[in-house]
């Protein structure tokens, strides 16, 4: 090749484009939540975020509130495939609204990819002290000596609180009424005023409450026992093998984003996750803090879809 030849080539070389995924993240990275601020899916991106923005630039959060999440993964499912918005959410947008729902506006296996696993968020279940059980077996046994006597609170009709309830007054043959509330916030006042007399909540929502004697902690939905709470035993212990409600919270994006940013997202939020101001806030929640690969995620979503099919329709919870 002459000398003109090659000083063409390179020239023409200098103006081809750089793959998109060796500059990214070239703008402000957007993290959709489904829900209220303050919830803990809020609560965990808005830490996972400020700890990226301090190597990534931007990384800013924003709540599209409704419809059990629907609002926010249609969104999602609809967005550029190029990295720059994500979606921090529970399980419920993989695993349960998809068999919950009549339709849902976008598919979950299809429509998104996953960067990681965040955490386990494990509900107890708790009771307030007018109901005469400080036990889950005395608390069973006055159930079912009491069918439809006892109310109980969910964050709104087709929740994880919902599901897990339903599933669990099957799975133990007792009867309490549900009494469905705008999340959380409204459900767990609700709980501690003594309006309903039992919740599965979070351990956070109802800790000091518990403390101060407003609420007894019975038991665990979850499979495995919480590291920070290893007293409270899970209700697969005491007396439903196999019982594991809790909910997994994951961050993912829309499909066809490119896998070098995949792999890019995923190194930024398990870093951000590991980061020990990070991991002692998200532990200081009660949670099981775990990270994955993409392919783990991707694994885990198709296994929890198959398993929460037969639940839902086991609890016999549905919505139109």
């Amino acid at each position: 090749m002459g000398i003109r030849a090659l000083f063409l080539a390179l020239a023409i070389a200098s103006l081809a484009p750089i793959p998109a995924a060796a500059q990214y993240p070239a703008k402000t990275v957007k993290i959709i939540v489904g829900t209220s601020p303050g919830g803990s899916p809020d609560v965990f991106a808005r830490l996972i975020a400020q700890k990226m923005s301090e190597s990534w630039g931007p990384v800013v959060i924003e709540n599209r509130i409704g419809a059990n999440g629907n609002i926010a993964a249609e969104m999602v499912s609809k967005s550029a495939p190029d990295g720059y918005t994500a979606y921090v959410c529970d399980s419920a947008i993989w695993a349960i609204n998809p068999h919950l729902y009549a339709k849902v506006p976008y598919r979950p296996l299809e429509d998104f990819a996953g960067i990681t696993t965040i955490s386990t968020l494990p509900t107890f279940l708790t009771v307030h002290p007018s109901v005469p059980a400080t036990t889950y077996a005395e608390f069973i046994a006055y159930a079912k000596k009491n069918p439809g006597k006892l109310a109980y609170a969910s964050a709104g009709n087709g929740s994880i609180h919902h599901i897990t309830t339903e599933l669990f007054k099957s799975l133990a043959g007792i009867s309490m009424v549900h009494v469905p509330y705008k999340g959380m916030g409204q459900a767990g006042p609700a709980l501690i005023a003594g309006d309903v007399q039992v919740a599965f909540s979070s351990y956070t929502a109802m800790a000091q409450y518990a403390k101060a004697g407003k609420v007894r902690i019975l038991a665990s939905a979850d499979g495995k026992r919480t590291p920070a709470l290893p007293d409270i035993p899970t209700i697969a212990e005491l007396g439903i093998p196999g019982f594991d409600m809790a909910s997994m919270l994951g961050a993912l994006v829309p499909a066809g984003v490119p896998r070098a940013i995949i792999e890019r997202l995923n190194a930024g939020v398990v870093a951000a996750v590991a980061s020990p101001e990070v991991n002692a806030k998200i532990a200081g929640f009660g949670v099981r803090i775990g990270t994955s690969t993409p392919e783990q995620f991707d694994a885990l979503m198709r296994a929890e879809y198959d398993k929460y099919a037969k639940l839902v329709k086991l609890s016999g919870a549905k919505l139109d």
